[in-house]
C-alpha cells in the first residue's frame, strides 16, 4: 500500500509539471513581483477643486467621485532596463550604467504598450491591446493605428490616470502620499524619491528608497510614468472605471491646435517635490515623445 501511494505521488508531480512547462502560469507566479491593489467597490475623489489647484494648475480642476468594480495588480517596481533588453532586445535608454536595474525610458507611450503585449503573451495572458498596423522609425514606434484596449482582459497594460492616483493616495488624505502637507516635504520626500534635490540629474536603480504603503517603489521621483489616458480636462459627474477622455483634442475645456497627449504620473529626477509630485498632479506628453525622464510600470485587471 505504502509502495502505490509514493508511485501515485511521483505520476502526479510529473503531471502537474508537465501542466506547468506547457500551460499557463499560476496566478501568484505570473504576478509575483506586482502588488494587488484592492479597489473593488472602491472610490475617492479625483483631481483638485480651484482652490486647491490654482492657476498654475488648472488643466486638474474638476474633483469628481471615482469607483471601481475590479481589483487589479500593479508591479512593485518600474519597468528596469534589464526587463525592457530580455523582452524587446533593445535598449536606448539615456541614462546607461551597466546596470540593468535602472528604469528603463526614451520609450514612447506606443513602445510601452507593445512591451505590455509581449509580457502578456510571455506570461500566457490575454493580451489586452489590438492594432492594425505599427507605424516606425529605424529606431523608434511613433504610431498603433486603430488601436484599441479593453482593460477586463487580464494581461498587462498601462495604468489609467484614475488607477495611478487611487494608488498613490492609498489611505492618505493629504496631499502626499508621504505627507499630509508640504511642510518639511523636502526633507522628507529624500527617504521615498529621487528628485532633482538628491538625484544629481540621472536616474537611479529601482527599489532603493522607501517604498508606498502597498509596497510601490518608485511611485513617485526617478523618471515619470506613462498613463493610458489622453490629457483633457476632468468630468465633474461621478465615474465608475474611468479610462479617460476619447482623445487629446481639448486642454483645459478649451479646443487646441497641437499634438495630442497622453498623461504621465510620479515626477522625476528632474522636477521638484513640491508641485510635481503631489497625488493630483499629472504631467502630459505627445505619445511618440522620446525622452530620458519618463518611463512606465504595468498593471493588470485581476480576474
Amino acid at each position: 500500500m505504502k509502495q502505490t501511494l509514493i508511485i501515485l505521488l511521483h505520476v502526479l508531480l510529473l503531471s502537474v509539471g508537465g501542466f506547468a512547462q506547457q500551460g499557463k502560469k499560476p496566478i501568484n507566479e505570473t504576478h509575483k513581483d506586482m502588488a494587488l491593489i484592492s479597489a473593488r467597490n472602491k472610490s475617492f475623489l479625483m483631481g483638485w477643486n480651484k482652490e486647491e489647484a490654482g492657476t498654475e494648475w488648472a488643466c486638474f480642476i474638476g474633483k469628481h467621485k471615482v469607483s471601481f468594480t475590479y481589483d487589479f495588480y500593479m508591479d512593485s517596481t518600474l519597468v528596469t532596463q534589464a526587463d525592457y533588453q530580455a523582452l524587446m532586445h533593445k535598449n536606448r535608454s539615456a541614462h546607461k550604467t551597466g546596470n540593468g536595474r535602472l528604469p528603463v525610458e526614451k520609450v514612447t507611450w506606443y513602445e510601452a504598450v507593445l512591451y505590455c503585449n509581449e509580457r502578456s503573451k510571455r506570461d500566457g495572458l490575454d493580451t489586452v491591446y489590438t492594432y492594425s498596423a505599427v507605424v516606425r522609425t529605424d529606431t523608434s514606434v511613433l504610431d498603433l493605428l486603430t488601436l484599441t484596449y479593453t482593460i477586463q482582459k487580464n494581461g498587462y497594460r498601462l495604468p489609467t490616470n484614475a488607477e495611478y492616483e487611487y494608488t498613490e493616495r492609498a489611505t492618505s488624505q493629504g496631499t502626499y502620499f508621504f505627507a499630509d502637507t508640504a511642510q518639511n516635504i523636502n526633507e522628507i520626500s529624500k527617504d521615498y524619491a529621487w528628485s532633482e534635490l538628491n538625484a544629481n540629474k540621472e536616474t537611479h536603480p529601482v527599489a532603493t528608497k522607501k517604498p508606498h504603503p502597498w509596497g510601490l517603489y518608485d511611485l513617485i521621483g526617478n523618471v515619470f510614468e506613462w498613463c493610458s489616458d489622453w490629457e483633457g480636462p476632468y468630468p465633474l459627474t461621478d465615474q465608475i472605471d474611468p479610462v479617460g477622455p476619447p482623445n487629446g483634442k481639448t486642454e483645459c475645456g478649451n479646443t487646441f491646435i497641437g499634438s495630442e497627449k497622453k498623461v504621465a504620473k510620479g515626477g522625476s529626477y528632474k522636477t521638484d517635490v513640491k508641485g510635481h509630485m503631489r497625488i493630483n498632479y499629472h504631467f502630459k506628453w505627445p505619445p511618440a515623445t522620446i525622452t530620458g525622464e519618463v518611463g512606465f510600470r504595468c498593471v493588470a485587471t485581476k480576474k
